[in-house]
């Protein structure tokens, strides 16, 4: 169980893009014998977006896990891809778009799944007369995830995009300016992430926490693919950083049941108790932004210049 109080997903899986081989602990990016940054992006893009489409067509694996394992890894791609923004390709102006929509095609289902975990989480919570109303909302929300899940997705319509999106991959040159193009991108997510953050201490803001949450997680991932040692994408600030969006993640997966619960008076009546769940959710919801803005001054709170500066030797490689 993470700090979160999110336990993990079910299988091996992590956050860890696939391409990349397991380090010494440092954090750092590890090359293949004689390959350049350039190179290893390209590989690591392309396995991102061709493992997703292994795992539509593994027997091995549930369709809800397949679904999950494709989602995450086309979140993945898309960081990469806004990393290659001006590289050219097949596909350059509508890439991570294109990634975008896939991703979309797969939500129905998986955002079901959601809603209904965070029922249980703040089931587990729950006291005296809330109890009671927060079970009726678990039930609720499993019968819609049950009616969710058979209804079924358009798997075919996914793996073509998913062909489409590697083979646009696959189109990338071998050789750009991968070290500035990552070390920009970095610079970028932490600027804007770091205005994220100090708006949000201003006064908070569900639109903002949500920006910020998408800035995180971009930032986390870039980080992985630094091969050089460096003060702002170590082992620690990676994991400070995964930290951070799982918090922001359940904030705002809270935050979709709470909007449900207001606008949707079938899921629960207010003589059923949905004031008290309300309530729950919403102490919850100020207890993880807490937590998310004490974790984001240790992230978020160094200057955009600084960074840029850390990430210096970056640039050099290509």
């Amino acid at each position: 169980m993470t700090d979160t109080g999110r336990a993990p997903h079910s299988g091996s899986y992590d956050d860890t893009p696939l391409e990349i081989a397991r380090d010494d602990g440092d954090g750092r990016f590890p090359f293949a014998p004689g390959e350049t940054l350039a190179a290893a992006m390209k590989r690591v893009l392309v396995g991102e977006i061709g493992s997703a489409r292994q795992a539509l067509a593994d027997p091995k694996i549930s369709r809800e896990e397949a679904i999950h394992r494709v989602r995450r890894r086309l979140k993945r791609a898309r960081s990469l891809f806004f990393v290659l923004e001006e590289v050219p390709g097949a596909n350059r102006e509508n890439r991570a778009i294109q990634a975008r929509d896939t991703a979309r095609l797969l939500a129905g289902a998986r955002d079901a799944d959601v809603l209904a975990g965070e029922a249980r989480r703040i089931l587990a919570r729950a006291e005296g007369g809330s109890v009671a109303a927060a079970g009726l909302l678990v039930e609720r929300l499993e019968n819609r995830r049950d009616a969710a899940h058979r209804v079924l997705p358009p798997l075919d319509e996914v793996a073509a995009r998913l062909r489409a999106s590697e083979a646009d991959a696959r189109s990338l040159p071998d050789r750009f300016e991968a070290g500035r193009l990552l070390a920009e991108a970095i610079v970028a997510c932490h600027r804007r992430g770091r205005e994220d953050w100090r708006r949000l201490n201003d006064g908070i803001c569900a639109e903002t926490l949500h920006d910020w949450r998408k800035r995180v997680k971009r930032r986390r991932h870039l980080s992985a693919l630094v091969p050089i040692a460096t003060p702002v994408t170590s082992r620690a600030v990676q994991h400070d950083l995964e930290r951070l969006g799982e918090i922001l993640g359940e904030e705002h997966d809270l935050a979709v049941l709470e909007a449900r619960l207001a606008d949707e008076n079938d899921l629960l009546r207010p003589r059923e108790g949905r004031d008290g769940v309300r309530e729950l959710v919403a102490r919850r919801r100020r207890k993880l932004t807490r937590k998310a803005l004490e974790l984001g001054e240790e992230l978020f709170g160094l200057r955009s210049r600084d960074v840029a500066e850390a990430l210096a030797g970056l640039r050099e490689l290509c």
